[in-house]
């Protein structure tokens, strides 16, 4: 009879999905007609010649930043507000994690406009987040569904639809036509050029340097695990990097682990807000069972995080076949001799140095 690692028990309790299978590029799927084309419309009422209509990206990268569109132009189209949010926040996060492969005051724009965007959608992702994570305590074991019930009650239930979601529904396909246009006039060019060893290594790097001190390190460093696991399915899918796409469903149960304690750390205060609705005996209880399930969950991701991130960067790049170019190479080596101390010799028959 095989026997089931803590790790496996935990991340099977978490990781319900499975890591999608990766996205077919097709240029810009669900855009519009003429969306691309909109500012050499006004230009020729002006009666200035129209620019020309870009063709669609031809790079690896290119072509994963325009997967990445499609899939928030899906995620806009669909007909439940709290799936919509889900989907379009997933697919927005892979967009910026492809983007940080690109180091140009374009591409941290382009990082910055998505991320303003996620956050509008964050107030409604946080709530049906916490009742999520009410389940999840209850499936643990560690939370009775009579309490999980009545803590889910005092949050007010799920969230409403209506006029926030039609706001949601503008505030992204507004955020899709910027999105285009900036791939298609400035980062497509860009990511034909870009070091993608480069930009891989400053990711697993971040990821790897892990903190586990506080809920808000923690948080930090999902971040750059999520990063790390939007771009090793970038290589599986469009730079035929087969052996990457393992890679991306182990580091994926890693993500599940920090998303379940993140899940809570964000249910922690609406709780504390909602303490007037709950008896103390059940406050009590939801304290304890908050805390035993993130000490379990910090202790799986340490054990996983470890396994995952042990090969040095430069080791982990050849892995996967990956180079650094030769100026990114004589980088690294002049930002290692700069910051190598300097050995300061005594002069012989005297005391200065």
């Amino acid at each position: 009879m095989t026997r089931t690692s803590p790790i496996q028990l935990i991340a099977s309790q978490v990781a319900a999905s499975q890591v999608a299978a990766p996205v077919q590029a097709a240029g810009h799927d669900g855009a519009p007609a003429g969306a691309a084309p909109a500012a050499a419309d006004a230009s020729a009422d002006c009666g200035a010649p129209m620019s020309p209509i870009p063709d669609p990206p031809a790079s690896p990268l290119g072509r994963g930043l325009a997967a990445a569109l499609a899939k928030v132009a899906k995620a806009t189209g669909l007909a439940d507000p709290v799936e919509m949010v889900h989907d379009a926040r997933k697919a927005m996060k892979e967009y910026r994690a492809l983007l940080k492969l690109l180091k140009s005051p374009e591409a941290k724009s382009a990082r910055a406009a998505a991320a303003g965007v996620a956050r509008t959608l964050a107030g409604s992702r946080d709530r049906a987040a916490a009742l999520e994570s009410l389940d999840a305590l209850a499936s643990a074991g560690v939370l009775g569904e009579a309490d999980a019930a009545a803590a889910a009650a005092a949050l007010g239930g799920a969230p409403e639809e209506g006029a926030e979601a039609e706001t949601h529904r503008s505030a992204l396909r507004a955020f899709l036509a910027d999105a285009r246009l900036r791939l298609d006039y400035g980062l497509a060019g860009q990511a034909a050029a870009a070091d993608l060893a480069a930009g891989i290594r400053r990711t697993y790097r971040r990821a790897r340097r892990a903190e586990w001190v506080t809920p808000e390190a923690m948080h930090e460093t999902r971040k750059s695990v999520v990063s790390h696991r939007y771009q090793m399915s970038f290589l599986a899918a469009f730079a035929d990097t087969p052996a990457a796409g393992e890679r991306a469903r182990e580091v994926q149960k890693l993500r599940d682990l920090f998303g379940a304690y993140q899940d809570i750390a964000t249910l922690r205060p609406m709780l504390e807000h909602a303490a007037p609705a709950l008896d103390g005996g059940l406050g009590v209880r939801l304290d304890a069972a908050m805390e035993r399930r993130q000490d379990d969950l910090k202790a799986a991701a340490k054990i996983l995080h470890a396994g995952l991130f042990e090969r040095r960067p430069r080791a982990f790049l050849r892995d996967f076949g990956l180079k650094l170019r030769p100026e990114g190479e004589r980088r690294k080596r002049a930002m290692a001799k700069a910051r190598r101390p300097k050995i300061v010799r005594a002069c012989k028959g005297c005391k200065r140095r």
